[in-house]
C-alpha cells in the first residue's frame, strides 16, 4: 500500500482528502490546531514552519505523495499580518519541496483562484497571475517555488470551496447555513463571481492527481460561474431554508482589509481532459452535499 501525507487534515479540504485517502492509501494526517476525527492511518501534530520537524517527520514516514492543504487562508488576516502569512504559505512550501525532492515524493500543492486580479474571469492555466491581496501574493510565491525547484509537482488552483466538514473546519456554505438555521439574514454579493467547488468533489480530483503522472498547473473549480447571492438561493432550494432571509448586496458596499477581485472564475477545460473525476456544478454539488 502506497503512503500519502496530508497537511491540514483538521480543516475542510484536508479532512475530505483524509477521509477518502484511507480507503486506498497508508495515511499520515498532519494537523496543527485542530486534531481531526480519527478516520484511520496515523495523525501527527506538527508545525509546518519548523523545517527540522517537517524533515524528521517525513524522513520517518517516507510518503510517496504529499498533498499540501494547510494554509493561512483568511484574506483579511493575511493582509494584516503579512509576515505570518509568508511564513505559513510560502516557507512551509519551500520545506516540503526540499523534503519531496529528497524522498522522490510527488507534491500536490493547493493554490487559489486568488492569484488572479478578477478583471476578466474564465481564467486558464496559461493566463498571467496578478494577485490583489497579500494572500494571493503568497500563493504566487509558493507556486514559483514549486515550478522552480520541485522535481514532481502539481499546482492545483482551487476555487471557492463549499461543503460540510468530514473531520473539521468550515466553509462559505457552512457560514450561510449557520445563519439561516438561526433565522438570521444573510447579505451576499451579486457582483462577485467564482466557480465554487464542493470539498468532497475537490478531494476526489486531488487523489486522482496523486495517482497519475500530470505535472504543472491545473484549475480545479466547479462547472459553473456563479455569484454568491445566486449560490445562496441554490443552497436554500437544496436544503430547504427560507430564501427570504437572503439579502442581495454589492462587494463595493464593504471595505475589507484585503481587496477582493470581482471575477476569478476558473476555466477547467484542462481538468476535464486530464481527469476522470467530473467537477460538479453547484446544483449537483449541493445535491450531493445534502445526500440527495
Amino acid at each position: 500500500m502506497k503512503k500519502i501525507f496530508i497537511t491540514g487534515a483538521g480543516g475542510l479540504l484536508g479532512g475530505h482528502v483524509y477521509r477518502q485517502a484511507v480507503i486506498k492509501w497508508r495515511v499520515l494526517a498532519g494537523y496543527y490546531r485542530h486534531k481531526p476525527e480519527n478516520r484511520g492511518g496515523d495523525r501527527i501534530r506538527f508545525d509546518l514552519t519548523d523545517s527540522e520537524q517537517v524533515r524528521d517527520a517525513l524522513n520517518t514516514f517516507r510518503p510517496d505523495v504529499m498533498i499540501h492543504c494547510a494554509a493561512s487562508s483568511n484574506l483579511d488576516e493575511c493582509e494584516k499580518n503579512p509576515a505570518t502569512a509568508d511564513e505559513i504559505n510560502v516557507k512551509s512550501v519551500e520545506y516540503l519541496v526540499s523534503a519531496a525532492n529528497d524522498l522522490n515524493s510527488r507534491l500536490i500543492f493547493i493554490s487559489s483562484d486568488m492569484v488572479f486580479d478578477g478583471e476578466k474571469g474564465n481564467y486558464r492555466e496559461t493566463d498571467p497571475v496578478s494577485p490583489l491581496s497579500v494572500y494571493g501574493r503568497t500563493k504566487v510565491r509558493a507556486e514559483e517555488a514549486l515550478a522552480r525547484d520541485c522535481k514532481n509537482y502539481v499546482i492545483a488552483r482551487a476555487a471557492l470551496i463549499y461543503g460540510r466538514p468530514a473531520t473539521g473546519g468550515s466553509s462559505f456554505s457552512m457560514w450561510i447555513e449557520n445563519r439561516l438555521k438561526t433565522g438570521s439574514p444573510v447579505s451576499l454579493y451579486t457582483d462577485q463571481f467564482r466557480t465554487p467547488v464542493l470539498a468532497d468533489n475537490l478531494a476526489e480530483a486531488l487523489l486522482e492527481l496523486a495517482e497519475n503522472d500530470y505535472t504543472g498547473v491545473i484549475h480545479l473549480g466547479g462547472a459553473n460561474r456563479i455569484d454568491r447571492y445566486t449560490f445562496g438561493k441554490q443552497l436554500c432550494a437544496a436544503v430547504g431554508y427560507d430564501e427570504s432571509l437572503l439579502r442581495p448586496g454589492s462587494m463595493h458596499d464593504d471595505s475589507p482589509a484585503a481587496p477582493r477581485p470581482a471575477d476569478v472564475s476558473l476555466n477547467t477545460d484542462r481538468a476535464a481532459s486530464v481527469l476522470r473525476t467530473r467537477l460538479l456544478n453547484t446544483t449537483d454539488g449541493l445535491r450531493r452535499m445534502c445526500g440527495a
